[in-house]
């Protein structure tokens, strides 16, 4: 197997797998594209030397692999041009492809194929390019190849150019680049293909054969390369963001827990899809049932026990950023223990909480005052609470304490 194959072949069929998984599901947008893909990805199986040659024995054709070969990359960019009409709002008929494009796909493939039927085709694994060039035939063969490419690259390149000004930073934006620069590099690949064909008629003198195709073959997989990153980076950065957001709703779980113990009916069991499913949601639901988890307890605490706990809490060495969460901890461990304790509520709750539309701020809060839960300060700082006389510490003053 060639670089060039070893390099695209694993990132082809990736894709056309990756597409092609919960299918039923996916847009149209998104099922034309897998088809783009796994075409693309059979071509170039069917292109590698040892298949090719097992190909044309069994169909006793001499190169007739490359015409599959082709024919394929013709309905890829096919499939290509049609996402391209669906991702930027010119497709009016939903479900239907292009006439146009069929019409031109069509054309295209009959002209390959006539011209492939007349044309002088090498034998065993002689590059078809650099042999059948010299023809008329040849040459509109590859033509009608190059120019039904340049079609493809001109519909990526009008979403990357059009809407990549005006795209939002950020996934979006990205995504355009990277199909700026495919189709950069595209253009530059197509450009070296039919240079080379019509050299012989202008009676240029090129590099050698192998050096050609070696370039070509580079040019191609650079483009590939690009084209696949930029379609799969926006789903790449959607799952950091998932994990992101899953590891948070995991650090948040056992403030999550504590406040289930206390207050069972207004903080509900996860159903098993919302634990395995969406974390954004599951790290939603965290957030809001720990706050109303937090104001079923807080009747709980007065005025005097947040400095009191911010006291023990610096008489234990805990100072800084550190604090404010530990803070929180305890009172939130104290408050839990009173209410599971069975204790009559004796204040009416604390006359500030901390409350914010911001779920990503809030979410951050909250995992650090999770963290701060199973401190030995903590926990210290919460029986000596517990272990006041009345519990109450109505003298010290009120600052509001640090809360949610």
């Amino acid at each position: 197997m060639r670089p060039y194959e070893v390099v695209v072949l694993p990132m082809l069929w990736g894709l056309a797998l990756y597409c092609r998984g919960g299918r039923r599901s996916l847009s149209r947008r998104n099922r034309v594209l897998s088809v783009a893909w796994a075409c693309f990805a059979v071509a170039v199986t069917l292109g590698t030397p040892a298949v090719r040659r097992v190909v044309d024995a069994l169909i006793g054709v001499e190169s007739v692999t490359n015409l599959l070969v082709h024919l394929l990359g013709l309905v890829g960019t096919a499939t290509m041009v049609e996402f391209v009409r669906e991702a930027t709002g010119r497709a009016r008929t939903r479900g239907r492809i292009s006439r146009l494009n069929l019409a031109t796909l069509a054309v295209a493939s009959t002209v390959v194929t006539i011209a492939f039927t007349v044309m002088p085709r090498p034998p065993g694994d002689i590059d078809l390019l650099t042999y059948g060039r010299s023809s008329a035939a040849g040459f509109v063969y590859w033509a009608t190849l190059t120019g039904y490419g340049a079609l493809g690259l001109a519909a990526a390149a009008r979403i990357s150019w059009m809407h990549g000004k005006d795209a939002t930073r950020g996934p979006a934006r990205t995504f355009l680049w990277l199909l700026r620069a495919a189709t950069l590099l595209g253009t530059a690949y197509l450009c070296h293909r039919f240079t080379y064909v019509t050299a012989h008629y202008a009676h240029w003198t090129l590099p050698t054969s192998a050096r050609i195709t070696g370039t070509t073959q580079m040019l191609l997989a650079l483009t590939l390369v690009l084209f696949a990153l930029a379609v799969i980076w926006p789903a790449l950065t959607d799952y950091r963001a998932k994990r992101t957001t899953a590891r948070r709703a995991d650090r948040i779980a056992p403030l999550w827990r504590l406040m289930q113990t206390a207050a069972p009916g207004m903080v509900l069991p996860l159903p098993a899809e919302l634990r395995r499913g969406n974390p954004r949601l599951r790290l939603y639901r965290y957030v809001i049932e720990i706050r109303d988890g937090v104001l079923a307890v807080e009747r709980h605490l007065g005025a005097g026990h947040p400095p009191a706990a911010e006291a023990a809490l610096r008489a234990a060495g805990v100072e800084g950023a550190g604090l404010a969460p530990a803070v929180e901890a305890v009172l939130l461990r104290y408050a839990v223990t009173a209410q599971l304790a069975g204790h009559a509520p004796e204040y009416g709750g604390r006359p500030h909480v901390r409350e914010t539309l911001d779920l990503a701020a809030e979410a951050h809060w909250l995992e650090r005052v999770a963290a701060a839960l199973e401190l030995p300060a903590v926990v210290a700082a919460a029986e000596r609470l517990a272990a006041a006389p009345g519990a109450r510490l109505s003298g010290a003053p009120d600052d509001g304490g640090q809360s949610m």
